[in-house]
C-alpha cells in the first residue's frame, strides 16, 4: 500500500515542471596567442555578471588555474565582462531560465538585448582578443605632412610667383610688356591716391596741432 502510494506522489510531481531559484555560472580563462600565460593577468583581475536588478549582479575572483565562478544565480539574462587593465576579453550574455539550463552567447555593448549572437558552451570558456594599448606611438618627422598645412601652401605659392613673374615679364613681346608695365603703374598711382593715410599728417597729430584750417574772424564790426 506505501509503495503505491508512494509511486502515485512521483508521478504527480513529474506532471509539474520543477523550478530552480538559483544555479551557479561556471568557467575558466583559457591561454592563446595574445596571453601566452595566466600568470601575465595582474591580481586586480575580476570577472562581473550584471542584471537588470543591482541585488543580483555577483562579482568573481580568478583562481589560479584560471577557473571562475559565480554562486547562486537566479534565473535571468546577464552581462559577463572580464575586468583587466592589460587585455580585452569579448563580452557574453548569460541567460539563466527557470529549470536550471545555462545558455551563452556573445554580445558586445550597445547592441540589442533580443539579438543574440553565436551560442557559447557552458562552462564558459573565454580568452582575450586582444592586448590594451594606452599610449600612442609617437611618429616620426614626416616632410609630406607640411604639404597639409595650408599657411605652407600659402607660402609656396607665395614664392613661386615672385619666381616666375619676372621671367614671364622677360618672355613678353615689346607691346604686351609695355601695356603690363603701363597696368602696374597706373595701379600704384591710384592705389596712392586713394589711400588716406597720405594725407595724413602723423608730426602734427603727435604735436597735438589739428589739420583742419583755423577760421578767420573779421577785422570790423558791422555798423547798425
Amino acid at each position: 500500500m506505501a509503495s503505491v502510494l508512494l509511486l502515485r506522489l512521483t508521478s504527480l510531481l513529474l506532471l509539474f515542471p520543477v523550478f530552480i531559484d538559483a544555479v551557479n555560472v561556471v568557467g575558466s580563462i583559457k591561454p592563446n596567442n595574445i596571453l601566452q600565460s595566466l600568470t601575465l593577468l595582474p591580481p586586480s583581475t575580476t570577472l562581473s555578471l550584471s542584471g537588470a536588478n543591482l541585488a543580483d549582479s555577483r562579482t568573481s575572483h580568478i583562481y589560479t588555474n584560471g577557473a571562475f565562478k559565480f554562486q547562486d544565480v537566479k534565473p535571468g539574462s546577464y552581462l559577463l565582462e572580464v575586468n583587466c587593465r592589460t587585455h580585452l576579453f569579448p563580452s557574453l550574455r548569460v541567460d539563466v531560465s527557470t529549470d536550471g539550463l545555462v545558455e551563452v552567447y556573445g554580445t558586445f555593448r550597445g547592441n540589442e538585448w533580443s539579438n543574440k549572437g553565436e551560442r557559447k558552451p557552458h562552462p564558459i570558456d573565454i580568452s582575450p582578443v586582444k592586448g590594451s594599448d594606452f599610449y600612442i606611438i609617437r611618429e616620426g618627422f614626416n616632410p609630406m605632412k607640411l604639404l597639409s598645412n595650408p599657411m605652407i601652401l600659402i607660402a609656396i605659392v607665395a614664392i613661386g610667383g615672385m619666381t616666375l613673374m619676372p621671367k614671364m615679364v622677360e618672355n613678353m613681346d615689346p607691346e604686351t610688356r609695355a601695356e603690363f608695365e603701363k597696368q602696374q603703374q597706373n595701379s600704384v598711382l591710384s592705389g596712392a591716391q586713394n589711400n588716406p593715410l597720405q594725407s595724413f599728417d602723423m608730426a602734427g597729430y603727435l604735436a597735438g596741432s589739428s589739420s583742419k584750417p583755423q577760421p578767420k574772424s573779421g577785422n570790423g564790426s558791422k555798423r547798425k
